[in-house]
């Protein structure tokens, strides 16, 4: 989701707990403001999804001790959410604890080119240009969102180095690809790219995505990506 600042604030008395709220400080910088109100929403939305029944306000996602997303719903356990932002916007999946899942959302910044280069291998490179033929940057930064997403999944973060979650075969889907990874076979990446952004998600290989009209990828998600990159 991704909506100005003086929206979720006007919204955020509906949607925030009281704890929820306390992480409002007076210090925060407006930008960090509207990624923390953004992210609250989108993960709401997202669990709003599996307990309709639920008050937003009863739908408590905290910080855990290493700045993870925790959540807290009545009658419901055993519920967490995957978080991402680039800027203004965020992005969230629920999941149940039994099915650990990982999502990323990036957009590109061209001053990051080199960093992100430093961070493939040549194979690498030349799977990403052959599965998604286009600018380097933005195939580059696909490949990172992929490990980030794989990182969340694993519950590491990217404390682990990065060479763990090298990504060892890709396939061109529509809008996207689809990853494998070389140390984490029990694991998925599925990812989409439209400039400046890409998103992914990392799900167990077991895990069959399903949209409601039967499509086995998650379309919503690409044409989410698609829409915020005509807004810029």
């Amino acid at each position: 989701m991704a909506a100005p600042l003086a929206e979720l604030d006007a919204a955020a008395p509906g949607e925030l707990a009281p704890d929820e709220a306390a992480l409002l400080t007076e210090r925060l910088a407006p930008a960090r403001r509207q990624s923390l109100l953004a992210g609250r929403r989108a993960a709401k939305d997202a669990l709003g999804l599996l307990a309709p029944e639920l008050d937003r306000r009863d739908i408590r996602v905290l910080p855990g001790l290493f700045g993870q997303p925790v959540v807290m719903m009545p009658g419901r356990a055993n519920v967490q959410v995957t978080l991402a932002h680039a800027g203004a916007a965020a992005l969230a999946l629920a999941h149940p604890e039994a099915c650990p899942m990982g999502v990323d959302f990036e957009r590109f910044v061209p001053a990051h080119l080199g960093a992100l280069r430093e961070q493939t291998t040549a194979r690498e490179r030349e799977a990403v240009r052959v599965a998604m033929p286009g600018e380097e940057g933005q195939q580059l930064l696909l490949l990172w969102s992929l490990k980030e997403a794989l990182s969340k999944a694993l519950r590491t973060g990217l404390t682990v180095p990065f060479a763990l979650l090298e990504v060892n075969h890709l396939s061109p889907v529509p809008g996207g690809v689809t990853a494998q990874f070389a140390n984490f076979a029990q694991y998925e990446g599925i990812a989409f790219a439209a400039a400046p952004f890409v998103a992914a998600v990392a799900r167990p290989r077991l895990a069959l995505w399903r949209e409601r009209d039967g499509n086995t990828l998650p379309v919503r998600l690409r044409d989410w990506l698609g829409a915020l990159a005509t807004l810029g």
